[in-house]
């Protein structure tokens, strides 16, 4: 009767373990499919779909997120955090002439009742912080290429100067170097006085 307790007990153990795996794993498969419909609405254009996927106190904010404003081309979703009520996923944004540009935002949501719900106001702030992290990464890119430039073009000149300054000098070595044409001899001074 002791193995059968035993048993049991494992059973059990295993069972509940498997379920809550479940049940954790079917909750961040949910806050992902919110987050990747929210954001495929976002850069259709389609307001309307967004709105029903964000929290009531977040919606007046969905303008701010309208295709003209949101230079995204595309996006991608990561890592999922939930804490209670509260999901966080992280999400990049791809934008920029080429779509290469990544922002970084961390897309909010907000469990009301059984359905998770994007929090608009709290994901905006976290994309205000990466699109400045984006841009300042882009910003340190171009004054790095720029520099390369500069520091090309500098070291071209100065070895130009270089080679000019080198190519003087030789002329005047030679020039010092050689012997004058016509040796130069002071007439003596015709009253005989000395100077």
């Amino acid at each position: 009767m002791n193995i059968k307790y035993w048993f049991s007990i494992v059973y059990l153990f295993t069972a509940s373990i498997c379920l809550s795996g479940c049940l954790f794993s079917s909750e961040s498969q949910q806050a992902r499919e919110v987050v990747n419909q929210f954001w495929q609405a976002v850069l259709n254009d389609d307001m309307d779909t967004a709105k029903n996927l964000t929290t009531w106190d977040s919606t007046q904010y969905l303008q701010f997120l309208n295709s003209k404003s949101v230079f995204a081309k595309r996006f991608e979703t990561g890592e999922i955090k939930i804490d209670g009520t509260i999901a966080e996923v992280a999400t990049l944004l791809y934008g920029g002439e080429k779509g290469d540009m990544a922002i970084p935002v961390r897309t909010v949501l907000v469990r009301n009742k059984d359905v998770w719900q994007v929090d608009v106001q709290k994901t905006m702030g976290s994309m205000v912080s990466g699109a400045m992290d984006a841009v300042a990464d882009q910003l340190n890119i171009f004054m790095e290429n720029g520099l390369k430039d500069l520091d090309s073009a500098l070291s071209k000149s100065v070895d130009e100067l270089n080679q000019s300054l080198k190519q003087g000098i030789d002329e005047l070595k030679n020039e010092l170097s050689s012997p004058p044409s016509s040796p130069v001899n002071p007439s003596p001074p015709s009253n005989g006085h000395a100077i």
